[in-house]
């Protein structure tokens, strides 16, 4: 941690990806400590992961291999991040910006009023968060993965989306990712 007077202090976060244990360790930690900046390193990220735990107080993104290219990489990090700025990877900032930029369009506004996630529906949603596939998703339910796809594509008609990922942004901008006992 950096304790030097007028720069935020700054603890690094190890994990090989964003899975709940690592999302709960976050929310843990920012209820405790919500003035120190945090640094991700971590194997594999998506902008849906990122948007589950930004508002825990990630400034700053590193992907391991990038440690691997780069060995002073991390020392720097952290001091851009005692400064105040902030860092993702290069692809992952790029779709970032992409997003914010152009937002995708639904069919319809998603999350109208008269629009909420079953219990079921959040289990599913929170399930391909975690980047469970169909077929692991059914063994995590004790269903059939038939059972599992209609179950979702009934959920894409109701929120007027065309997949998944659609769903977990809707879940992760509502504040209902992992609230459900999909674990």
């Amino acid at each position: 941690m950096s304790q030097w007077p007028g720069l935020k202090r700054v603890v690094v976060f190890r994990s090989e990806l964003v899975d709940r244990p690592l999302h709960e360790s976050l929310r843990s930690h920012y209820a405790d400590h919500p003035d120190v900046a945090v640094v991700l390193v971590v194997e594999r990220i998506g902008v849906h992961d990122l948007s589950a735990v930004a508002p825990y107080g990630i400034c700053a993104v590193i992907r391991t291999g990038e440690l691997t290219a780069r060995p002073g990489l991390l020392a720097t990090v952290k001091a851009t991040v005692a400064q105040g700025g902030y860092r993702l990877p290069p692809k992952l900032g790029a779709t970032v910006r992409n997003a914010v930029s152009r937002p995708s369009q639904p069919r319809r506004p998603i999350g109208q009023p008269g629009v909420l996630l079953k219990p079921f529906d959040l289990t599913l949603v929170t399930l391909a968060a975690q980047g469970r596939t169909t077929e692991k998703s059914a063994q995590h339910l004790d269903r059939s993965p038939e059972y599992v796809k209609t179950a979702r594509r009934r959920l894409y008609q109701r929120l007027g989306v065309t997949g998944i990922t659609a769903c977990v942004g809707y879940a992760a901008r509502e504040g209902l990712l992992w609230n459900g006992e999909a674990s």
